[in-house]
């Protein structure tokens, strides 16, 4: 999905480069809103996934201080490697929808 929000981005800011008259610059800003609003809806649904993940690491971390068990520290480990690459697809997906933000506001401004 990051790679496919760069594609996006760097498509848009080479069509911010051309200063050509033939440009449609309301087709663009419909076409960028259309896509801001599916990369919004992606990154709601990996919100909700990485608070899901980070609420059974707390859950485990909990029962594992309670029940001092080997197994729920393991369970633990693998759920902490799993959240972390989480939560850095999220920084990624919101900042870039953050530009997405942003280039919107230009494309406005050659309206």
């Amino acid at each position: 999905m990051t790679d496919f929000l760069e594609k996006w981005t760097k498509e848009i800011e080479l069509i911010l480069k051309h200063t050509e008259k033939g440009i449609n610059w309301k087709r663009v800003l419909e076409d960028h809103r259309v896509m801001i609003g599916f990369l919004q809806h992606e990154r709601l649904i990996h919100l909700m996934v990485t608070l899901a993940v980070a609420g059974m690491f707390l859950v485990t971390v909990l029962f594992s201080l309670i029940l001092k068990s080997l197994v729920l520290w393991l369970v633990d480990l693998l759920l902490v490697g799993l959240l972390l690459p989480y939560i850095w697809h999220y920084f990624k997906l919101e900042n870039g929808v953050q530009k997405l933000y942003w280039l919107d506001k230009e494309i406005q401004k050659r309206i």
